[in-house]
C-alpha cells in the first residue's frame, strides 16, 4: 500500500480507477531513475538520497515518483552507524545544557558537547555526528534492491490498488483456481465473508474497510495483503464500492483486460504432505481416464465453504477427495462438520487409519456418496480406482448419449473433439457410431468422401503386390493420422516379412 495522500484516480460516471502506470517510455524512465537514485548510493544516508529523488519530481510528478521511491525504499536495507546510543547520548548531553545553561553561542555548544563526550567516553565530534543518528533520515543505505524498471511499476500498479480498495465497504470477486490459498488468507487475516455459487462460478463477497465503525485501519491493511493472492488466480475478476466524498462509486477490474497491468507470479502445485504429493504423481503416471487436479473450486458447505485436497474430473463429472491426517480434535470436529454440509457431491475421504476415529466411518452411513478408503504410509490407489472405475462408466454413458456431435472438418482427431465438448474421449468414441458422414479409423474420425477418394487412387494405382512404401506414398497428400488402418479400411491387407516398412507388401484383400 501507499500512503493516501499519493493516491491519483480517474473518476467517471460512478466509477472509479487509479491512475495505473501504462508503461510509457516517461514511466518507465522514471522508474529506472528512481532505483538508480538508491542502487548508486550505497553508503549514504537515507535524507541525502531522498533529496536526490526529490530532484526527479519536476520532470515525472511527484505522486509517481515518491510512490515508486516508497516501494524501492522498502526493500532496501538501512542502518544506523553511530558508534553508541544515541538515546543515551542525548540524555548526557541535554543533561549537561540544562546544567550549563542552554547554549547561546557557537563556543558554548562546543563546551557542552566537550564536557558530555567526555562523560561517554567519546570524541566530541562523534557525539555531534552521532547524536541523532537514530533517525530515520540519519540511517545509512547498507544494500540497495535490484528492480527492472517495469517490474516497479508493476508493483506500483498493485500497490494503488491496495490504497484504493482501503476505502472499500465491499469487495466481490470470482475466479478459477488457487482457492485454497485465498482462503487460507482470508481466514488468516480474519476477514469478514460469504460464499455463494451463481451460473457456475464461486463468488465472494468480502466487507471493506469503509463498511466498519472502528479497527478501519487494521482491517485495510490486511484486506490490502488478500489482494495478491487474488491476482495470483490464473482467471479472475473484482468488483468493489469505493466511499469517496459521502459517495458510492464502482471499480471494476478483470484479469483479461486489466491482469497485465500486475506482477505475475505463477502459482505452482503445492501439497500439504508428501502423501498427498506422492498420491498425485502415481495417479497421474497411470494414464487414468480421469485427469487428477490440486485444490479445486470451493464447494458450498452450509455458510461456509470446504475446499477438498483433490478433484478427479472427467467431462462434466467430478469426484471430490480429502485427505484427513494429523489432527487435532478441534480441526477433526470442524472437518468432519463442513463434510456433512456438502450435499449432491461424490467424496472419497482418505484417512489414516492411525487415527482410529470411528467418527469419519459414520460419514458414509450419513451421506451414501462419501465413500472412505483407510490407509497407512501411502494411500491406496486400487481402492480409490474401484471408487472411479464404475462412476467413470456412468458418466462416459451419460455424455456420450447426450454427445450430438457436429464435424465439419474432413479429420479430426478423438482428443481435439473430447477437449471441445468437453466430455471424455472414450463418451466421443461412442458417440461416432451416430454418425453418417465420417467413419472412426484409429484415434481419428475421417469424412467418409475423403476414405472414398483414397480408396480409388488405391485401387488405380496398386498391383497384386506393391511395397508398403510405394502405397503410403500415394495416401501422404491426404495427411492421415494412421494410414495403416486407411489401407485396411479401404480393402487391402499388409504382409510383414520382417519388422521393416520397406519389407512388407500390400495386396488386395480377398474375397469371402
Amino acid at each position: 500500500m501507499l500512503p493516501s495522500e499519493l493516491l491519483r484516480v480517474n473518476v467517471w460516471r460512478g466509477n472509479i480507477r487509479p491512475k495505473y502506470s501504462s508503461f510509457s517510455s516517461l514511466e518507465l524512465q522514471a522508474a529506472e531513475e528512481v532505483v538508480k537514485a538508491y542502487a548508486t548510493n550505497v553508503g549514504i544516508k537515507r535524507g541525502l538520497i531522498r533529496e536526490r529523488v526529490l530532484e526527479l519530481e519536476d520532470a515525472y510528478g511527484f505522486k509517481l515518483v515518491r510512490g515508486l521511491a516508497l516501494l524501492v525504499e522498502r526493500r532496501c536495507i538501512f542502518a544506523s552507524e553511530a558508534p553508541f546510543n544515541p538515546v543515551q547520548a542525548r540524555h548526557v548531553a541535554f543533561a549537561e545544557a540544562a546544567r550549563a545553561g542552554l547554549p547561546a553561542t557557537e563556543e558554548a555548544r562546543r563546551r557542552i558537547l566537550a564536557s558530555a563526550a567526555q562523560q561517554l567516553n567519546v570524541s566530541p565530534s562523534q557525539l555531534d555526528e552521532a547524536l541523532y543518528a537514530d533517525l530515520d533520515v540519519e540511517a545509512v543505505l547498507k544494500s540497495a534492491v535490484d528492480l527492472k524498471p517495469l517490474d516497479l511499476l508493476k508493483m506500483y500498479n498493485l500497490s494503488v490498488t491496495q490504497t484504493l480498495l482501503f476505502r472499500a465497504t465491499e469487495i466481490s470477486f470470482s475466479g478459477a483456481g488457487n482457492w485454497q490459498r485465498v482462503f487460507r488468507a482470508i481466514k488468516y487475516y480474519g476477514l469478514m465473508y460469504s460464499v455463494t455459487r451463481q451460473y457456475g462460478m464461486i463468488n465472494v463477497k468480502v466487507d471493506g474497510a469503509a463498511s466498519l465503525f472502528k479497527l478501519t485501519k487494521r482491517y485495510g491493511t490486511c484486506l490490502a495483503k488478500l489482494l495478491p493472492e487474488i491476482l495470483r488466480v490464473p482467471s479472475w475478476r473484482l468488483e468493489a464500492k469505493i466511499l469517496r466524498n459521502n459517495s458510492l462509486l464502482n471499480f471494476n477490474l478483470d484479469s483479461g483486460k486489466h491482469g497485465w497491468l500486475f506482477p505475475a507470479e505463477a502459482v505452482g502445485e503445492s501439497f500439504d504432505s508428501k502423501v498427498e504429493a506422492d498420491f498425485a504423481v502415481k495417479f497421474k503416471s497411470l494414464g487414468s481416464a480421469w485427469t487428477l487436479q490440486r485444490e479445486p473450486e470451493p464447494l458450498q458447505a452450509g455458510a461456509s465453504v470446504f475446499i477438498p485436497d483433490f478433484v478427479f474430473a472427467l467431462g462434466d463429472a467430478r469426484v471430490y477427495m480429502e485427505v484427513v491426517g494429523f489432527w487435532t480434535r478441534e480441526y477433526l470436529k470442524r472437518k468432519l462438520e463442513k463434510l456433512g454440509e456438502v450435499k449432491d457431491k461424490t467424496l472419497i475421504v482418505t484417512v489414516d487409519q492411525t487415527l482410529a476415529c470411528d467418527k469419519i466411518a459414520e460419514l458414509k452411513t450419513a451421506n451414501p456418496r462419501v465413500h472412505v478408503i483407510w490407509f497407512k504410509g501411502n494411500i491406496p490407489i486400487r481402492e480409490v480406482l474401484r471408487v472411479l472405475e464404475p462412476l467413470a462408466a456412468e458418466a462416459v454413458n451419460a455424455q456420450a448419449k447426450e454427445l450430438k456431435l457436429n464435424v465439419e472438418e474432413p479429420i479430426a482427431l478423438l482428443k481435439e473433439l473430447a477437449d471441445r465438448y468437453n466430455v471424455a474421449i472414450e463418451a466421443v468414441r461412442q458417440a461416432t457410431a451416430r454418425l453418417d458422414s465420417h467413419v472412426l479409423i484409429g484415434e481419428a474420425l475421417v469424412a467418409k468422401a475423403l476414405l472414398d477418394e483414397a480408396k480409388r487412387v488405391l485401387q488405380k494405382e496398386l498391383k497384386e503386390q506393391t511395397p508398403l512404401p510405394v502405397a503410403l506414398k500415394l495416401l501422404d497428400a491426404y495427411c492421415f493420422p494412421d494410414p495403416l488402418a486407411v489401407l485396411a479400411y479401404c480393402g487391402f491387407q499388409i504382409k510383414w516379412q520382417g519388422l521393416l516398412p520397406a519389407d512388407a507388401v500390400v495386396s488386395r484383400r480377398p474375397q469371402v
